[in-house]
């Protein structure tokens, strides 16, 4: 499979002493409905880029069962009908505040029909993204190699996360953690991908 070439969305790593900043000024953002609003205009602009990014290479998600058995496979396509109106052949190659300054490109996410669910959360959604892009990316099909490349992602996107696992004794017992939590991430990505094939952010 190609390498994607959408990049992760760029996040900053704050010090302890910023965090207290960092909550005010979400707070004060969430008073504005328009800076909420623009924020998750912003995750779905990236998600939408890559969908079409995964429609190119032929990306398939995929469901197994307990046993680790295939039982099903959705390719991922975006719906050109539902999204008609987006442009979205120049989309691909634009930046989102170029875009979205388009009063017309603005007002698909209200006069299109296209809502947002309520439980929208930025960072874990900008956490998921950038995971996946990784994941995918970097997966050799090593067993051993993509684990440590799980331990690399976790330290990166999910530093909090991975601090309380290095308190954990066992070597071989962190390396499956970080393991685990990132292909949830991945699974969980997958999930809101599909859901923004078809017009839906997230599901």
């Amino acid at each position: 499979m190609s390498e994607l070439t959408v990049k992760t969305i760029p996040t900053r790593n704050w010090s302890d002493t910023q965090i207290d900043l960092v909550v005010e000024r979400d707070n004060l953002r969430k008073k504005s409905q328009l800076s909420v609003d623009e924020r998750i205009h912003y995750l779905w602009f990236h998600y939408l880029k890559l969908c079409m990014n995964l429609e190119q290479i032929g990306y398939r998600v995929v469901k197994k069962d307990k046993g680790r058995r295939i039982i099903e496979e959705t390719e991922v396509k975006v719906n050109n009908y539902i999204y008609i109106d987006w442009s979205l052949k120049p989309l691909y190659d634009m930046k989102f505040n170029k875009w979205y300054d388009n009063p017309k490109h603005r007002l698909l996410f209200s006069e299109g029909g296209f809502k947002h669910g309520g439980r929208s959360r930025y960072h874990s959604l900008v956490k998921r993204y950038n995971v996946f892009v990784e994941y995918t990316n970097r997966k050799s099909g090593d067993y051993d190699k993509d684990m440590q490349m799980c331990e690399d992602i976790i330290e990166v996107y999910q530093k909090e996360r991975f601090l309380q696992l290095e308190k954990n004794d066992s070597r071989s017992q962190k390396k499956s953690m970080f393991n685990t939590l990132v292909l949830k991430d991945v699974k969980d990505c997958e999930k809101t991908i599909l859901a923004v094939c078809e017009g839906r952010f997230p599901k």
